[in-house]
């Protein structure tokens, strides 16, 4: 029966676009159901949304790794939005590459040699297959979650958009996704407060977004004074502050100072256009910050490294 076969979703970089082929020519000879993008993305499609699509409807996400692969942010999302779906993934070694840590905890294949190990792999995607439990696929979902989680993943391309520059590297989103729970519903449902000051809020809207994806939410607050004043009445698991407000050019640091004298261990970290800069960071650590950057990417890695498991449970 169709729903008994195994959806196969190919992940490469257009440098292999020819080993990719091949990949998908072996796999059908035996009547898996492959999706790779050139073949099945038409002239006015939305990307990105048909990829997600195929991505949440794969039961095995297959990686072909190789140096091009391996620097590619659209494989990278790729795996990372499947990695945080709780989708099987296969890695195949094409050529020697550096393997991203997420990446190498999965036992690859080796495709280097001439003798490929094909019905290895074909013995393994049934394997997987047939013993995936409770694979959420987009038609266990409703409209709304479907939509929640489209929107949500493309955060940190928005965030790219929006500061004009290559500094955010999708790969990010592998740090945010593997922090999520297999399971679907608690992936979304779950939730755990940021407080972040900031007199302009919609700065960082995307930001904010792309910490959502993981089960984040957030309290606001425009200055120092509303900022404690939450912060007495609330639990959070951390606080982002901005530098320059209207109250003073270094408010960022006051309010750090103020915090500093209740709790000694909450995660605090400085978002400001000069965040990175050696001298800064330097003195942001000085004062008890866990961390200052300027990158919406570097933010994410910053409050996932700090913000321990065990405290989002």
């Amino acid at each position: 029966m169709e729903k008994d076969i195994a959806k196969v979703f190919i992940s490469y970089s257009s440098a292999n676009e020819d080993f990719a082929e091949l990949v998908k020519m072996k796999l059908e000879e035996v009547g898996f159901s492959i999706w790779k993008d050139t073949n099945q993305l038409m002239a006015g499609d939305e990307w990105r949304n048909v990829i997600d699509t195929a991505l949440l409807d794969a039961n095995v996400i297959l990686v072909l790794l190789d140096e091009n692969s391996a620097n590619s942010p659209y494989v990278t999302y790729e795996w990372a939005f499947a990695l945080g779906s709780g989708k099987i993934i296969i890695p195949l070694l094409v050529e020697d590459c550096k393997i991203h840590p997420r990446i190498s905890v999965f036992q690859y294949l080796d495709f280097k040699n001439q003798k490929r190990p094909w019905d290895k792999l074909i013995d393994l995607i049934k394997s997987k297959q047939s013993s995936q439990k409770d694979t959420i696929r987009v038609s266990d979902l409703t409209i709304e979650e479907f939509e929640t989680i489209l929107a949500r993943s493309k955060a940190l391309i928005n965030a790219k958009s929006k500061t004009g520059t290559d500094d955010v590297k999708i790969e990010t989103m592998v740090n945010k996704l593997s922090k999520a729970k297999s399971n679907y519903h608690d992936f979304l449902e779950k939730t755990h407060t940021i407080l972040w000051v900031d007199d302009r809020p919609n700065n960082n809207i995307f930001e904010r977004q792309a910490l959502e994806t993981v089960g984040f939410s957030f309290e606001l607050a425009k200055s120092t004074k509303e900022a404690l004043s939450l912060f007495s009445e609330g639990k959070y698991v951390a606080i982002i502050s901005d530098m320059g407000r209207v109250e003073g050019a270094r408010e960022g640091y006051a309010l750090l100072r103020e915090i500093r004298k209740q709790d000694r261990q909450i995660p605090f970290f400085i978002y400001s256009s000069d965040g990175h800069l050696p001298a800064h960071k330097l003195e942001a650590q000085e004062k008890g910050a866990q961390g200052s950057t300027s990158g919406p990417d570097r933010l994410i890695d910053l409050v996932l490294s700090h913000i321990e498991p065990k405290h989002l449970d």
